[in-house]
């Protein structure tokens, strides 16, 4: 994704590295699809209501003040983009737009730039998310029994 990505593997731990030993298994598959569902769309929640991944306010933008909307949804371009994608023991969820990762970090652009981008990231794991992703590996593990 040449835009800004998540991902999300199995690594060191012993509940990681149980998970990565189930992943070669069908409910291990279904998990990371249910994970990669729950996080595109927790992203298109924040978008909707204006909240970072995190849940606290979006800065709004000048354009969105100005046209009384809101801030990086307006034609629905960027919101969009966001998808997941399973990988080898994990499951990676971005947006394939080069100007997502402006949005999502903040910086300077445009010519000589002059423009800054206030970082609004909408995507991200948190405590909320992460009881959520938690949640479905738990269900998968219950169901292997």
């Amino acid at each position: 994704m040449a835009g800004t990505a998540l991902v999300f593997k199995s690594g060191a731990g012993p509940i990681l590295a149980h998970l990565a030993r189930l992943s070669a298994r069908r409910e291990w598959t279904a998990a990371r699809r249910e994970i990669g569902e729950y996080l595109v769309g927790d992203i298109q929640d924040n978008f909707d209501r204006q909240r970072l991944f995190d849940g606290s306010p979006m800065p709004q933008s000048k354009a969105a003040i100005k046209r009384a909307g809101k801030t990086l949804i307006k034609d629905h371009h960027l919101y969009d983009s966001y998808v997941f994608q399973l990988a080898r023991g994990g499951v990676v969820v971005g947006s394939n737009k080069v100007y997502a990762a402006i949005h999502h970090f903040g910086g300077e652009t445009g010519r000589g730039h002059k423009t800054k981008i206030t970082a609004r990231p909408v995507m991200g794991v948190g405590e909320r998310q992460q009881r959520r992703i938690g949640a479905y590996l738990v269900e998968a593990i219950e169901a292997m029994q």
